[in-house]
């Protein structure tokens, strides 16, 4: 049950933008000791903070190696639920939302012998879907920050469904010289049993994440789901023209090079 729940803890993976702009990050996921670097995630936004914004993150095992995961992400119809896909060449694994004029559709494949599964969704209010928790934790700062505890409906593709979670700050941290906000999220009711705590730590004078620490839907080779910690470091964005088209055209490898 665990690995089929906490595909959840996806949406942590993109640091939220304020005011509309192109610009490119990085992001570091080690282990949770800190010992190991597990991947490297890079992020492109085009049009950040309009409703036209869309992403596209890269995976790789090491910086400037090739990509062997790709996550696309369009906020046109809903900031909190951004249509979604993600595709992983190394574990098969994919994963997604997407919105038609009918309504939305969810997916979801396991490995690459595995067959897609989809379900049509019914609307559900305030229903979060991936990155579109960082437009959540923005629009609830204040609540969040006064110690009250929000559940939320989150989109988890494995299960085709949303499942709630409670979400509340749990402390004040400092992060690369700057005080951050820490927010846990857990899964509400028995289902909390079999799933580990999600920490997100948004940087208060910006509300910007820059640390997410928890499951990822990023497998390694065994197939098995990660826990990282994933630090967004000030020093590796950029602000400027960002070219999707040809981030979306590179080749995914299976295996890291």
């Amino acid at each position: 049950m665990r690995t089929q729940l906490l595909t959840a803890g996806a949406f942590c993976l993109f640091a939220g933008l304020a005011g509309a702009s192109d610009t490119s990050f990085t992001g570091y996921a080690r282990s949770l000791d800190g010992r190991d670097l597990l991947y490297v995630e890079s992020h492109a936004i085009s049009g950040g903070g309009d409703a036209d914004e869309t992403r596209v993150v890269l995976y790789r095992c090491s910086a400037g190696s090739a990509p062997f995961a790709r996550k696309e992400l369009d906020y046109a119809a809903e900031r909190i639920a951004p249509a979604f896909a993600f595709e992983d060449a190394r574990s098969g694994f994919s994963e997604g939302l997407r919105r038609n004029a009918g309504g939305m559709e969810v997916f979801a494949r396991a490995g690459p012998a595995a067959k897609t599964r989809s379900e049509e969704l019914a609307p559900v209010a305030s229903m979060v879907a991936d990155a579109g928790f960082d437009e959540f934790v923005r629009t609830r700062w204040d609540a969040l920050e006064k110690g009250g505890s929000i559940e939320v409906p989150f989109l988890v593709p494995s299960r085709l469904d949303s499942i709630n979670f409670k979400v509340r700050k749990i402390a004040d941290a400092t992060i690369g010289g700057d005080i951050a906000s820490v927010f846990r999220l857990s899964m509400a009711g028995p289902l909390g049993w079999f799933l580990s705590d999600i920490d997100v730590s948004y940087r208060k004078r910006d509300r910007r994440l820059v640390r997410y620490r928890g499951i990822t839907n990023v497998r390694n080779i065994a197939g098995s789901m990660l826990e990282a910690q994933i630090d967004f470091p000030d020093a590796d964005r950029r602000e400027g023209a960002v070219d999707l088209p040809a981030l979306r055209a590179l080749p995914l490898v299976s295996t890291c090079r």
